[in-house]
């Protein structure tokens, strides 16, 4: 490389949304610290976040708990920003791009700190959709039973419309299937102007992000939509059984990626493997097994039923016998 050689400019700063209190939990403890895997939820979207942008672009968004939130995320060297009060979704993106400054770059992700199933080629394909006079694209999905999301209205152009939160929606809209993630790809300065003219005039008295799509929309600027393939990518956890939820997709996922990679696993439905856990190929494992803490398993290894592995490394041909428990 020539002395010269620099690196490419980022384009993309990334929004971690994290400042919610997470009444349903029921619980102290804020919401995006509850533990999926091992490790708090928001720690998930950061692992994302750091795939699409460096930490020194990668804004998390804190409120309630703030302190112990700054905490969880500080050794990921993002940043942080504090939303007190909390004024709603349009405002805390308006507190991250204060603090990202004048200097940020030209696309903003905005993802929610609750929300930990999203794939990288999801987000590529979102961001994708910026291109020309398409400020503006959002995740959305066709749901059988849209519940409570918001509604996505589209035009006559096939281009998003408004999106109408479910509290605030008449049947008619109510009776709409396609719903919104709650996932943003924006060009920075027109967001940046809808930002500033958003308003408190619906069912939370919040500033609503959603109605930015309707004020780039006003503009004659255009907002795209990716559908989903897999709805499941947009879980997001709201409650002690969203988390339950959650975390049997999580390990459903891996558990086939194991598979497909060269692993037998006896019975997927009662194994359990956290994401940074690694297995090699011809390994086989007994139903029950637990894998935890960044363990390695070697090529061809035995783990017997019902055993935990907790940040160990399982050497290769090894037979760990059933209702094993292994810890540093």
């Amino acid at each position: 490389m020539s002395s010269d050689a620099r690196d490419p400019v980022p384009t993309r700063a990334v929004v971690i949304l994290a400042a919610g209190l997470g009444t349903r939990m029921r619980s102290s403890r804020p919401k995006v610290l509850h533990e999926l895997a091992g490790r708090p939820l928001v720690d998930h979207v950061v692992d994302l976040a750091l795939q699409l942008a460096p930490p020194d672009l990668v804004v998390t968004v804190v409120g309630h708990g703030a302190d112990q939130v700054v905490a969880a995320v500080a050794p990921r060297r993002v940043l942080t920003a504090l939303q007190e009060p909390q004024l709603g979704t349009g405002d805390a993106l308006r507190v991250a791009l204060a603090r990202l400054g004048e200097g940020a770059p030209d696309e903003v992700l905005v993802l929610s700190g609750d929300v930990p199933l999203l794939r990288l080629a999801t987000l590529t394909a979102l961001t994708g959709r910026l291109a020309g006079d398409t400020v503006a694209a959002i995740l959305t999905a066709r749901l059988d039973r849209p519940s409570a999301y918001g509604r996505v209205i589209r035009g006559a152009d096939g281009c998003v419309d408004a999106v109408v939160e479910a509290r605030d929606a008449d049947p008619a809209t109510l009776a709409l299937p396609e719903v919104n993630a709650g996932v943003y790809a924006f060009r920075r300065e027109p967001l940046r102007r809808a930002l500033g003219r958003l308003g408190t005039d619906n069912a939370q008295g919040e500033y609503y992000l959603t109605d930015v799509v309707g004020l780039l929309r006003a503009d004659g600027l255009r907002v795209a939509a990716q559908v989903l393939d897999d709805s499941a990518e947009m879980q997001g956890v709201n409650s002690r059984a969203d988390l339950a939820a959650v975390a049997g997709l999580l390990n459903q996922r891996l558990v086939a990626e194991l598979m497909a990679s060269g692993v037998t696993v006896l019975d997927p439905a009662t194994t359990w493997v956290e994401p940074h856990c690694r297995v090699a190929a011809d390994v086989v494992l007994e139903a029950g097994v637990h894998l935890r803490g960044g363990c390695r398993v070697g090529a061809g290894a035995r783990v017997g039923a019902h055993s935990v592995l907790d940040g160990v490394e399982v050497a290769e041909g090894a037979v760990v016998p059933p209702l094993t428990h292994l810890r540093p």
